[in-house]
């Protein structure tokens, strides 16, 4: 069966272990259900489903039903095929509404977009992935874009680096060995002794910088934010296109903006 991945521990200490007596297996499963869909662009059948979740195809079928009656899942009457229905949105708007982090950060991030007027993020690190929580994009033209909720792989990502680079070395090596790593393009670097090698610079330099490692045309600089306890909650990154930007131009325009805007958050979050 999948697992659902848990959480990094972004402070450097153990992840509780699970407490079984408190622990509901039909909530996991029902959350399978709905990963699965995570990754596809097409609708998904019974079968399909319990293949990929390693249920049951009778309970499977309970699972789809209880969740399309709840209004989560639509299920095509021809094809007998299900989709995400809008309302799984509804967790997305709520985490968005109600995370201290992001109310606390945009006025940095704004502050951030007008100073530079190009793109800034704010991400979450969610195991081997980034989250974008906050975005104010460029009215330049940009080569890439993202939208809100997308992830991406923390591996391969200047944001993403910047809080691996943030975390203990065994946790960060641990979150890039079990990381899924391809080439997304001819620059992204996928051996785990390289990209810890990066980690190392990075600690050093404050900062992260991926050049069209994730997108081609995409240069991104990063800083991470962290908490009052010193553990890495977050990162900001400037991200601009190349060749408006070189990579060494870029570093120097921005590496300070992002380390300054970082800090600013943790420090208004409590942090040094």
């Amino acid at each position: 069966m999948s697992q659902i991945p848990s959480r990094p521990p972004l402070n450097g200490n153990e992840p509780h272990p699970i407490d079984e007596r408190l622990f509901i297996g039909g909530v996991q499963k029902a959350l399978l259900v709905l990963r699965a869909f995570y990754d596809q662009t097409q609708a998904l059948s019974l079968s399909e489903i319990a293949k990929s979740t390693g249920i049951g195809r009778s309970a499977a079928q309970r699972f789809l039903y209880t969740l399309k009656v709840l209004g989560y899942l639509r299920q095509d009457t021809a094809t007998r095929r299900y989709t995400l229905s809008p309302k799984v949105l509804d967790f997305g708007f709520a985490y968005l509404r109600n995370d201290a982090l992001i109310e606390k950060a945009f006025p940095y991030i704004l502050e951030a977009s007008k100073t530079t007027r190009e793109t800034v993020n704010l991400t979450e690190l969610d195991d081997t992935e980034v989250i974008y929580v906050s975005r104010l994009p460029s009215r330049n033209i940009i080569s890439v874009d993202v939208v809100l909720g997308q992830r991406l792989p923390a591996y391969c990502t200047a944001p993403g680096r910047a809080m691996l680079a943030a975390l203990p070395d065994e946790i960060a090596a641990e979150i890039v060995n079990r990381s899924h790593r391809i080439k997304r393009t001819k620059y992204t670097i996928i051996e785990p002794e390289k990209i810890l090698t990066q980690l190392n610079v990075i600690r050093a330099k404050g900062y992260a910088i991926s050049n069209q490692e994730a997108f081609m045309g995409d240069i991104s600089i990063a800083a991470a934010v962290r908490n009052h306890k010193g553990g890495v909650i977050a990162a900001v990154n400037i991200a601009v296109p190349h060749p408006r930007w070189s990579p060494k131009k870029a570093e120097q325009t921005f590496a300070p903006v992002v380390m300054e805007t970082a800090r600013a958050i943790g420090k208004t979050l409590g942090g040094a």
